[in-house]
């Protein structure tokens, strides 16, 4: 990793993600060495202040490093900081946790750039086999098993948890917000006429093991995003969506084979914390940071 590029090797930089990671960026960077493919890889890990051996881990595996203090951190800062540090005319972004399944992933995603059209490749995204019920649930309705693009009209599915991105758009486009910057350089770089597409044929093990509340602040953050397209939030209109997700969930616990009731009135309880966090905190400032210091990454 981090060679020059040879010949008509293609050079591609890599930003992960990382907080407190040392259980997973081994593998992570184990992964991306094993990837088969005229390839050039530069990885930078940028960790956002590790307490574990993350930064060591990383370094032993011969990533570069950008450390930088707690306080600094957003998704969109953090993103634009390792863009700017790494080589290629493409970037990997991906969070130290995700994990490339199979040596074909860069190179089954890097393959949709030879459309000069395309800004932007997410891969699927599957849980550990430990992932609880919510997120096993959650992962099934938004990555499915139908590869597609914007340019089909598709409302394409895009998570830089385990995405490529063209610098090219990046330069006309850079993340902008403190979370959910994902979906909104999406939204805008579609919106300029460039493609996104969503490749489901290789796939990432990526899901997150969140108490109730961190849960809701990662909802709330991705509808503080929805929201700027539509009319004024109201205290209504939250609890209108927490009773609505109570619904819908409960009947999916209900509906789970092989729970016992005891278990499933666990799910029902979570997901009654929830929804009570997601109405309390909507209002609240600071989510992202909050999420981060309950020990979340992305």
């Amino acid at each position: 990793m981090g060679s020059e590029g040879r010949g008509d090797r293609t050079t591609v930089g890599v930003v992960i993600r990382a907080l407190n990671e040392s259980a997973l960026i081994g593998t992570c960077l184990e992964a991306l060495s094993a990837q088969v493919g005229a390839f050039d890889v530069e990885v930078l890990v940028v960790d956002s202040g590790s307490t574990d051996a993350t930064v060591e881990i990383a370094r032993a595996h011969g990533a570069r490093v950008l450390e930088l203090p707690p306080a600094d951190f957003d998704y969109s800062n953090t993103l634009n900081l390792g863009i700017e540090e790494v080589r290629g005319d493409l970037v990997v972004v991906l969070s130290a946790h995700a994990i490339p399944i199979g040596g074909d992933w860069l190179a089954r995603t890097t393959r949709w750039f030879d459309d000069p059209r395309v800004a932007g490749v997410a891969s699927r995204q599957v849980p550990w086999p430990d992932a609880p019920w919510m997120e096993v649930h959650r992962l099934g309705e938004q990555f499915g098993e139908t590869t597609c693009t914007s340019a089909d009209g598709h409302d394409v599915v895009f998570s830089n948890a385990a995405s490529v991105i063209r610098r090219a758009a990046w330069r006309e486009h850079r993340f902008l917000l403190p979370a959910a910057e994902d979906a909104d350089w999406a939204e805008r770089v579609v919106s300029e006429g460039w493609t996104i597409v969503y490749e489901a044929g290789v796939s990432v093990h990526h899901s997150h093991r969140e108490s109730p509340r961190a849960q809701a602040l990662r909802m709330i953050d991705i509808n503080r995003v929805l929201d700027r397209d539509r009319t004024r939030r109201t205290l209504v209109r939250t609890v209108r969506e927490a009773a609505g997700l109570i619904v819908r969930d409960t009947r999916t616990i209900l509906a789970l084979d092989g729970t016992t009731t005891g278990r499933k009135l666990s799910h029902i309880a979570d997901l009654l914390r929830l929804a009570w966090y997601y109405v309390v905190d909507f209002s609240r400032t600071g989510s992202t940071a909050e999420r981060r210091g309950a020990g979340s990454a992305s």
